[in-house]
């Protein structure tokens, strides 16, 4: 066994190993997890993980991509902006897969059913005043007879 063979064996990542999806994903949830561990707290609004998320996905696929355009950039047909594209399209697909896609793909659904939630709270105050204003006026009307 060579000295690289050793050296790859004893490396969790390498660029070969980053260059999957799975790896990207391990890769963006390992960077995140230490960021919010070590820099954020408890109390922290809900938006910044997945904003550290997204930046570290960024990073992680903008890497993968370099490496690709320095070996041969005729992946991307000499283009940059298609390196400069593919780079963030790829990044909010990792970044999805790596906070959960069935969350971004329900934020929509939440967001309706918070709606549905609060109108029936405000139709059931709604009724409860006019229980309210019913009662008050028939108080009104035994008051008169």
């Amino acid at each position: 066994m060579g000295i690289e063979e050793v050296g790859k064996a004893l490396t969790l990542f390498n660029m070969e190993f980053l260059s999957s999806v799975t790896a990207m994903v391990l890769a963006v949830n390992l960077i995140t997890q230490v960021i919010k561990e070590v820099f954020l707290n408890e109390n922290v609004n809900q938006r910044i993980p997945k904003v550290i998320t997204l930046l570290s996905s960024t990073l992680v696929v903008s890497v993968h991509h370099y490496r690709l355009w320095t070996a041969s950039s005729i992946v991307f047909h000499n283009s940059i902006i298609e390196l400069v594209f593919l780079i963030f399209v790829n990044s909010i697909f990792i970044a999805a897969l790596s906070m959960g896609n069935y969350k971004i793909l329900n934020l929509t659904k939440d967001k309706e059913v918070k709606k549905m939630k609060e109108q029936m709270v405000m139709n059931k105050a709604k009724i409860q005043s006019l229980d309210e204003e019913k009662k008050d006026d028939e108080e009104e009307l035994g008051e008169l007879f």
